[in-house]
């Protein structure tokens, strides 16, 4: 190999604008006025006092059927829930402009104690694990109001997390009991019983609306005391990862996205990680503080699976975001007649990558579609479409990275590199489709 040739095979890096992560990206200003986070003040003027953040635990968001006035034009109008364990308050937007909140600290049945994980479905059932009352109380939304309708408490000992599946089971996650309960219906007394250590925060996932997959049936579920997430098929363990897997301390609550991913959150790191179907890591997003790409000790995760929105609660408060995406571990070789590509993309991305040569003229698509989560790959080898090699010179490989939830339209990424390579070796003919 002469001296030109083994300087372009070295690895060079890229250029991919904007820099900062793009795991999760803030909602553009016209979605939500520039609010993409709330605090105690916020709650205390909505409130007028009432309640302050206690220890905010499951959170829960979903597209109300009697919100559905403009049909799928106002589709990104959720009603979100959040449990204030503290307090033992559910506090949730009663109106797109004000918010309502329901129970408090006690026994009685219309109160709750201590309690944690929340789920909501799109006729307005919300369910809560009442945890320190020892019991499921299951809701009815009307306008405005939560009112209680069944208050689920055989057998229970520490009920701590639970979730709606689309067939309208109640998955519920006792943690003294070492048990994950199936409840057919909120009457359902004999419920399937999965034995897991110590499990708390639970995600379900097949069969809905905005399901991809709609054949494929799973639970997401930390257990352990945080320092395990499983995914359950068919009452067996199928896969798992542990913090150590993706940097993390522990895990609180799962939630899952429309392609199956597994989202968790870790209070103690201020992170959330980001899973595929097999429990391989994705992504991780925040480092402690208050900034924008900071979280407080995150707790409670929702997400609506549609358009890709995401909730986080927080130690004193709440963020919003949308899914975006990012390509990390990127590794660019140049070659002789081409280069080779490889990077690892946190999300199913619309990829369009083109190679350009020096007056910015394309000369070849390299990848033109959709491309799955986990590690991308694509090359060139210096020809054209009809496979002609091209002139030796400098060319630049540019690539759009799109996700595809709602953000598509509002946020990508761009990745640049310029390169040189070698032409065809000169025979003294004319060739490449001319005279010889």
């Amino acid at each position: 190999m002469d001296l030109t040739a083994i300087l372009t095979a070295l690895a060079a890096a890229v250029t991919l604008e904007p820099s900062e992560p793009g795991t999760l990206v803030f909602p553009p200003y016209g979605h939500c006025m520039g609010i993409y986070r709330a605090g105690a003040d916020q709650l205390a003027i909505l409130l007028g006092g009432l309640v302050r953040f206690d220890d905010p635990q499951g959170l829960a968001c979903v597209k109300l059927s009697a919100w559905d006035s403009e049909g799928e034009s106002d589709d990104d109008e959720l009603a979100v829930y959040g449990v204030n364990s503290g307090s033992g308050h559910v506090i949730y937007n009663a109106t797109m402009f004000t918010l309502g909140l329901y129970g408090g600290e006690g026994g009685a049945r219309d109160q709750l104690s201590s309690p944690h994980g929340i789920a909501a479905d799109p006729d307005g059932r919300v369910v809560v694990a009442d945890t320190g009352n020892r019991r499921i109380v299951c809701l009815r939304r009307s306008d405005a109001r939560l009112l209680p309708v069944k208050l689920m408490t055989h057998g229970l000992v520490e009920p701590w997390g639970v979730a709606l599946s689309s067939n309208g089971e109640i998955w519920a996650t006792d943690r003294a009991a070492g048990a994950v309960l199936v409840f057919s219906s909120p009457s359902d007394t004999v419920p399937e019983v999965v034995p897991l250590e110590r499990p708390t925060g639970i995600a379900v996932y097949g069969g809905g609306r905005w399901d991809h997959d709609t054949d494929d049936r799973f639970a997401a579920v930390v257990c352990g005391d945080g320092s395990r997430l499983v995914t359950l098929e068919d009452g067996a363990v199928t896969g798992e990862a542990v913090p150590s897997d993706c940097g993390g301390s522990g895990f609180n609550y799962p939630v899952i996205d429309y392609y199956g991913n597994v989202w968790v959150s870790d209070s103690a790191a201020c992170m959330i990680h980001k899973f595929d179907r097999e429990l391989r890591h994705l992504a991780s997003f925040g480092s402690p503080g208050t900034g924008d790409r900071e979280l407080d000790h995150p707790t409670g995760l929702a997400i609506w699976r549609r358009y890709g929105q995401i909730f986080v609660a927080e130690r004193e408060g709440a963020r919003y975001f949308w899914i975006g995406t990012d390509l990390l571990d990127i590794h660019f070789t140049r070659l002789s007649t081409g280069f080779e590509l490889t990077g690892w993309l946190t999300e199913p991305s619309n990829i369009l990558a083109q190679v350009k040569d020096a007056d910015g003229v394309i000369v070849r698509t390299v990848h033109n579609g959709r491309a799955p989560s986990g590690t991308f790959e694509c090359s060139w080898d210096g020809t054209d479409v009809s496979g002609r090699r091209l002139p030796g010179g400098t060319y630049r490989l540019v690539a759009r990275i799109e996700p595809t939830y709602s953000s598509r339209g509002y946020f990508w990424k761009t990745l640049e590199q310029e390169f040189s390579i070698t032409g065809p070796p000169d025979t003294g003919d004319e060739e490449q489709g001319g005279r010889r």
